[in-house]
């Protein structure tokens, strides 16, 4: 098992009994108990569990949303598939908004292909990776969620509703079977509903391990977007 798959599944038993023993995830994991010591004192780094004398404790919140960092090494090949499909939305001298889900960060690589871009986007290591890049970027600021590396509150939402732009690119956490568009964090479904509201053309990024999955919060319905962008 790779490390972050270890680290993702070591979030996932804390999830269901808050705490847990060493010598527990080991067995669970098929790991040696060094290696579970290695993986917990990078996800205390990382602020996501707090170690205990003999296992770790999940840190309240993280139930609700798997890491960023996590999320990122996830469905790679999907999601590169999916940004490479919806690149076909890209024209010269667009206003882009984007949020700050790891799906949608692999459309960056795409818009080298494209001049005079304006992007605003809520999320801080989106925008940290569009640095690299010739274009305008905005990022919003605000609050940030340390598990999703996002912007959120009233800051961000103000920000984005300076700007109208010709197209919004943004993922969630999973499409329930009846067509709804649904996350674990209701802060950044706020900001994408303004985003949804300050744009002309919306693109929503879904590979097909989000399908049939229903979170807490709704956002809006597959009916009201113009274009889902599956993987083949």
């Amino acid at each position: 098992m790779l490390e972050y798959e270890r680290l993702d599944q070591i979030i996932a038993c804390l999830r269901e009994r808050q705490t847990d023993t060493v010598k527990n995830l080991a067995q669970r994991l098929y790991a040696s108990e060094a290696t579970i010591r290695r993986d917990l004192t990078t996800l205390e780094r990382r602020g996501l569990v707090k170690r205990l004398h003999g296992g770790a404790a999940l840190i309240a919140g993280v139930q609700r949303e798997l890491p960023l960092f996590l999320r990122e090494q996830q469905n790679v090949a999907a999601k590169r598939d999916v940004a490479a499909r919806a690149a076909q939305y890209l024209r010269d001298g667009q206003v882009i908004f984007m949020d700050a889900s790891s799906t949608v960060m692999f459309l960056i690589k795409y818009f080298e292909g494209y001049q005079n871009l304006t992007i605003v986007t809520n999320g801080m290591k989106t925008a940290q990776v569009l640095s690299g890049l010739s274009h305008k970027t905005y990022c919003t600021g605000g609050l940030m969620l340390h598990n999703s590396s996002a912007y959120v509150g009233d800051y961000a939402a103000d920000f984005v509703r300076h700007f109208n732009a010709d197209v919004f690119f943004f993922s969630s956490r999973g499409v329930s079977e009846d067509g709804r568009i649904t996350d674990a964090s209701s802060e950044e479904n706020h900001i994408r509903r303004v985003m949804l509201e300050q744009s002309r053309q919306h693109i929503f990024l879904c590979d097909s391990s989000k399908r049939g999955k229903t979170y807490c919060y709704n956002l809006c319905r597959l009916e009201q977007v113009d274009a889902c962008v599956m993987e083949d």
